[in-house]
């Protein structure tokens, strides 16, 4: 097992995603990059994202590959992906909701979407991420990443993620790639234990 642990939380959740998930690890209170910056400081780690806190990560391991031992991405995004019409429907309505206020509908969009399964759980949470600016990163040359790579993707998370992923563990050097059976976008929260007990592996070999 690597000697530190960073968890970067998805773009619709807070710390709160981890709770439950037997993996301990330092927690990164926003996923943004400054904030990864601090937490990890200048002792390497390994880095665990999921959703947008995935490509927090990977931009990370792009610009400060020798403080990233292993790196985790759960269900992560690639902003340049050919995102379906489905998903563009979803963002446009968001934006639409967002700036007429109707944040409850916001918030409910967001749950029917990503986790109805788990939307009791994950409605406190996702108020406060609307709130938030996700800053806008390029996307890094996935080809230039060495650090040895877990991709995971939820069993039933969107086409789109599933199509990213693949992507990411074809591209990235040293990578690979596993589904998280039952699980949707959130895995740390769908599936815990079996999402710990993979990630747990891959940090110890």
């Amino acid at each position: 097992m690597s000697r530190r642990t960073v968890l970067v939380h998805a773009g619709i959740c807070d710390n709160r995603m981890w709770d439950g998930f037997d993996l301990p690890g330092e927690l990164v209170r926003h996923q943004l990059p400054a904030a990864l910056d601090d937490t990890v400081g200048d002792e390497p780690a390994a880095i665990v994202g999921n959703s947008y806190g995935g490509f927090v990560a990977l931009d990370f391991a792009a610009r400060r590959p020798e403080l990233v031992e292993k790196l985790v991405l759960l269900d992560a995004p690639l902003m340049d992906h050919d995102f379906s019409p489905e998903f563009m429907e979803y963002v446009e309505e968001e934006e639409r909701l967002i700036d007429t206020g109707d944040l409850d509908a916001a918030v409910e969009l967001n749950l029917a979407f990503w986790c109805p399964g788990i939307a009791d759980r994950v409605r406190p949470m996702v108020a406060a991420a609307l709130e938030r600016e996700n800053e806008e990163l390029p996307n890094p040359d996935l080809g230039g990443i060495r650090t040895p790579t877990l991709v995971a993707v939820g069993e039933h998370d969107k086409p789109d993620f599933r199509a990213i992923s693949e992507r990411l563990a074809r591209e990235l050097p040293n990578a690979e790639l596993a589904v998280i059976e039952g699980a949707g976008h959130l895995p740390t929260m769908e599936r815990p234990d079996e999402t710990a007990a993979l990630v747990r592996r891959f940090l110890s070999a």
